[in-house]
């Protein structure tokens, strides 16, 4: 899947998680039941692909990050992404049959349409539980994955977009990162501590915040000193 442009994978990711939440109640019904007979009544010359793009549109209003990439990345063509009908008509049909999927087979699934790795299992269970009141920063190259497994620890009492800045190295990785916000019901209109930034941090390190902990893959970021990021000076958690 991530063989699509952007502004393709985009409305793929997007439609997945609306029509998830769509099923579960978290959303009017547009591609199902009354949602759906109101539409082919009242659609006149407008098609699947309209349909898609209309909802997308609207879900951004409240949750820009992640349904209005507009405002977050300076890439998005300024016409807006464009969707064949019978493309749109085959990914609702895809979206409707995987909706019910178990929370992390779905994300793990969004984060491999997108392009995102995944860092294994083991070093993330080896790493502390921040406290509730702790503000941790996750380097760029997992995607928000690391706040999310934290996060849904059984025993933890944290929230995403509260406990956790997340740096992300390209669009697919921060629209990874709003779908976890997203899935994991972040409050709508609320500016969300997810960003892009360049190879140097340039953007993180201007911002001079501390945190409490630093994560990050070693593969990646392991070559800079990175404890000036630190509250108490320390090296980064690596993965």
């Amino acid at each position: 899947m991530h063989d699509m442009d952007f502004p393709s994978l985009f409305l793929h990711a997007s439609l997945r998680a609306l029509v998830r939440a769509e099923l579960a109640g978290r959303t009017p019904a547009r591609f199902t039941g009354a949602g759906q007979q109101v539409w082919q009544v009242f659609r006149n010359q407008l098609d699947a692909a309209d349909l898609v793009l209309l909802a997308i549109e609207d879900a951004g209003a409240a949750m820009p990050l992640p349904f209005d990439p507009g405002a977050w990345w300076d890439g998005w063509p300024a016409a807006g992404a464009t969707l064949a009908p019978a493309v749109a008509e085959a990914w609702i049909a895809e979206a409707l049959a995987q909706a019910e999927q178990p929370q992390e087979a779905y994300l793990r699934a969004q984060a491999a349409a997108l392009g995102v790795p995944l860092p294994a299992a083991a070093p993330l269970e080896a790493l502390p539980l921040p406290a509730p009141h702790e503000r941790w920063l996750e380097l760029p190259g997992t995607g928000g994955w690391v706040a999310y497994t934290l996060c849904t620890r059984p025993e933890a009492a944290l929230y995403f977009w509260e406990n956790f800045v997340v740096i992300c190295a390209s669009p697919e990785e921060l629209l990874l990162a709003g779908l976890i916000a997203w899935e994991l019901h972040a409050p709508p209109r609320t500016g969300l501590p997810l960003f892009l930034d360049d190879a140097d941090l340039s953007a993180t390190l201007a911002r001079t915040e501390k945190y409490h902990a630093v994560v990050g893959r070693r593969d990646l970021h392991g070559r800079r000193d990175l404890r000036v990021l630190h509250a108490a000076g320390e090296h980064p958690l690596w993965l």
